[in-house]
């Protein structure tokens, strides 16, 4: 396993209790604490857990990580792409979570898009962590106790309580770590309604669609490309990049880029 190197470090006890948390299928968990308490590192530290014990594949963030493993989110529509088209499990955390689906709104368009992506969480194989000062600031769906399975309460740096309907009693966490997960901890974890530019961004790009970026934009063989992916044949790395074509031709649609039946006129004159 890959994690093996950083999951030494770990309690067992600790790493054993965020297995048990994030196997349970589509669990929202929420992260509270006063400033500067260790919220958004914690939730990394979470995250980086799941990630080395492949509970997840890929995390989803709205916070600015220096990670490959991790993809930039910063709006709905690029959520939605997201868990839509990313394969196998994944976990999706969204910083200042009081801020963007406030309870006191909530009739606001953007905290009906976010409920109903909770909703779906089971069908995109997906978890998700909301980070907040205080719980009560985050719209009271995803407080709910049939979608809701945990919140850690960071009381500091180092110390976490967890209360889950799992236990019959508060888990206390002693002796966090920090986590390895580089990141701009003075980014100020934006999220909108509207896509932004992180859709079409090249970093993006290149993380969602791979072969296609290599092939179109990096002018490299498929060959070529077989090599660098770890991929079987030509042939595999060709369907690959078929593929990942239908899923942006899919996302650039359902962004408003371009329309269905331009895409039918164009279908066999992209790849020989």
């Amino acid at each position: 396993m890959s994690g093996e190197l950083r999951l030494v470090g770990l309690d067992p006890t600790f790493v054993n209790l965020v297995k048990r948390l994030f196997k349970v299928p589509a669990s929202i968990v929420l992260i509270t604490g006063r400033m500067d308490s260790g919220k958004t590192d914690f939730a990394l530290l979470l995250a980086e857990v799941c990630l080395e014990t492949e509970i997840v594949k890929e995390v989803g963030t709205n916070i600015k990580v220096k990670d490959p493993r991790f993809t930039r989110i910063t709006s709905v529509p690029a959520l939605k792409s997201w868990l839509l088209h990313t394969p196998g499990p994944k976990l999706f955390i969204l910083d200042e979570a009081g801020c963007h689906i406030d309870a006191r709104r909530p009739m606001a368009k953007i905290n009906k898009e976010l409920r109903h992506c909770a909703f779906l969480l089971r069908k995109y194989r997906s978890k998700m962590i909301l980070i907040s000062q205080r719980g009560e600031d985050i719209e009271s769906t995803f407080r709910a106790p049939d979608i809701w399975l945990a919140t850690f309460k960071k009381t500091s740096k180092t110390t976490a309580i967890c209360v889950s309907d799992l236990w019959e009693d508060p888990v206390v966490i002693e002796d966090i770590p920090r986590t390895s997960i580089k990141y701009d901890t003075y980014d100020i974890a934006p999220f909108s309604l509207e896509a932004q530019e992180d859709f079409l961004g090249a970093e993006n790009l290149k993380k969602l669609y791979p072969v296609t970026w290599r092939f179109a934009m990096e002018d490299k063989s498929f060959e070529k490309i077989k090599h660098e992916l770890g991929l079987s044949t030509r042939t595999h790395a060709l369907k690959r990049c078929r593929s990942e074509l239908k899923r942006l031709l899919r996302s650039l649609m359902e962004h408003g880029y371009i329309h269905e039946e331009y895409v039918n006129t164009q279908r066999g004159e992209v790849l020989p």
